[in-house]
């Protein structure tokens, strides 16, 4: 009779606690199966306490288990992934612990992502960007006929949204306070000896000591916050080289942003008034904690301040090929050609991207061409204005032969390419005596004169000025209905977009935009590493049929 062998377990292993607690198919199950081989051996040697000198340390695996069962629960904060940690059986198994005893303190896990956002010194990529293009090329098997897509969505920052006074009177509070503790002594003392005492006040409008409903109090007010700003970052700035260069960063960047807040927002008026300008830059601060955060918008309804995140994915499966967070006043376009270009630097195979109107443009479309990949979105449409000379897109040009024929079928070869206004144009020019005698000349050159233009003057007729890749802008606007029922599915995008939002990505959960790009890149891991265990499901979960990272 042939002798059966059984794994051995610890009396205290929590499957043999609770038999069943881990599900198969599930997230823990599959991350109690790769236990070590969750993290390649080149970044356990990196993380501390993997050398034979100092005590030992959590190990990495079992860190990164516990921030991927942390967002797979939807992204609560450290503390509470800390808590349930201790006594959650199912996640004590997926991280491979018995199930009593001590586990990963929120202080581990904070530094242990701040380790991640470090650079490996295998190569010039941070360590929570190798883990997530390692894990997703492992992912891919779920991959069939495959579908991608691009799509954005905003991520809120995790800084307090601020008015223009706000930021103001709490930047300079911050301000003394670490000023207070370089060169000793109370934010109450700091205050008083450089006599700005509404900083200590526990509203900043109310120790201005202002009726903010009356315009004159109210400028008064503003007036005296502005030249108290200017002048106490003027004082830090001279001393600033008495500072240890640890405590310089801050300041400096502080200062830099209440001046930036000043020459963005505030304005004077012809009697030396200031007041808070309402059309502020797109480039303007929204939270003086959050200085990379920007005002954003979705739709010219939809608006919003914070960050902007752009994915890549798979509408069949649902596995994320590539994520990224930026500031929220940026375009989406290039940083989509970014995303496709990670894509293929993990050898997917991508041939067709589908994207709404934000990637569409065409210098967008022209690098994601170079690619090797075939973009279907819309192209930008034609601006139509009222009582405007007739159109640039209702001109015929050749641009074989370097001529443009206008609607009364006049044909010029008069072509320059150079700076025009500032910009490099492709410009084309009818003859003066063509377009004088014209009937479309109302609505093709109502401002032309018919007298002499003074000495020196060349009288000119219709100048047509066009952007250097008017080509491609016209062959894409010529091809685009033939690629609108594809086009179709992109709206399934939004089930990306959800699935990631579901997993805690709308709002950041960390101060600065390398967090919030820790964030996304660990929810991602997460969505995949889930469709894989569900792909898996059946299998046996000591034997995983996944390819080991030194096969890389």
């Amino acid at each position: 009779m042939p002798v059966m062998h059984f794994a051995q377990r610890s009396l205290f292993d929590p499957q043999n606690i609770a038999p069943g607690v881990l599900s198969p198919g599930s997230l823990a199950h599959l991350l109690h199966a790769l236990g070590d081989d969750l993290v390649p051996g080149f970044l356990r040697a990196e993380w501390r306490g993997a050398g034979k000198r100092g005590r030992p340390a959590w190990p990495a695996a079992r860190l990164l288990a516990l921030q991927l069962l942390r967002w797979s629960d939807g992204g609560g904060g450290r503390l509470g992934a800390c808590e349930r940690a201790k006594t959650d059986l199912a996640w004590r198994a997926a991280m491979r612990l018995p199930a009593f005893g001590p586990s990963p303190t929120e202080k581990t896990l904070r530094e242990f992502e701040h380790w991640l956002m470090g650079r490996t010194d295998s190569c010039d990529l941070r360590r929570y960007e190798v883990l997530f293009e390692g894990l997703t090329l492992r992912a891919s098997g779920v991959l069939s006929e495959a579908t991608w897509v691009m799509d954005g969505t905003p991520m809120y920052c995790f800084g307090a949204l601020q008015g223009t006074v706000r930021m103001l009177g709490d930047g300079l509070r911050g301000l003394l306070k670490r000023w207070g503790r370089v060169r000793g002594g109370t934010l109450a003392q700091v205050a008083q000896r450089l006599d700005v005492p509404w900083v200590v006040a526990k509203s900043i409008k109310g120790g201005l000591a202002a009726d903010w409903s009356d315009p004159e109090s109210r400028r008064a007010a503003l007036g005296r916050l502005v030249r108290d700003v200017i002048r106490i970052v003027a004082h830090v700035e001279s001393e600033i080289h008495e500072i240890s260069r640890a405590n310089r960063t801050f300041l400096l960047h502080r200062c830099r942003d209440l001046l930036r807040v000043i020459e963005k927002d505030i304005r004077v008026d012809d009697d030396g008034h200031y007041f808070v300008q309402w059309k502020a830059g797109d480039d303007r601060l929204v939270s003086i904690t959050e200085p990379e955060a920007r005002s954003g918008h979705k739709s010219k309804q939809s608006k919003f301040k914070g960050f902007k995140l752009t994915m890549l994915g798979d509408l069949v499966s649902g596995l994320i090929a590539a994520v990224k967070v930026f500031e929220g006043n940026q375009a989406e376009g290039r940083h989509g050609v970014e995303l496709l270009e990670r894509a293929k630097r993990l050898e997917l195979s991508i041939d067709r991207a589908l994207g709404d109107s934000a990637y569409g443009g065409t210098p967008t479309r022209m690098a994601i061409q170079r690619l090797g990949i075939e973009l279907v979105a819309p192209p930008p449409a034609v601006q139509l204005k009222d009582d405007a000379p007739l159109q640039k897109h209702e001109f015929d040009v050749d641009f074989e032969s370097q001529t443009a024929t206008c609607p009364a079928g006049v044909t010029t070869a008069d072509h320059r390419m150079g700076p025009f206004e500032g910009e490099l144009r492709s410009v084309y020019e009818w003859p003066v005596d063509a377009c004088r005698g014209c009937h479309l000349r109302g609505a093709c050159v109502p401002k032309m004169r018919d007298d002499v233009k003074p000495r020196g003057q060349r009288p000119k007729g219709r100048r047509l000025k066009l952007d250097v890749n008017e080509r491609e802008l016209r062959r894409a606007r010529a091809e685009w209905p033939g690629l609108r029922e594809e086009y179709r599915r992109r709206g399934q995008g939004e089930r990306l977009v959800a699935r990631m939002v579901r997993l805690g990505s709308r709002q950041a959960r960390a101060f600065g935009l390398e967090a919030a790009n820790l964030q996304v890149h660990l929810i991602a891991i997460t969505n995949n590493l889930s469709l894989l265990a569900t792909h898996l499901q059946g299998r046996a979960p000591e034997q995983p049929t996944l390819p080991l990272w030194g096969t890389m």
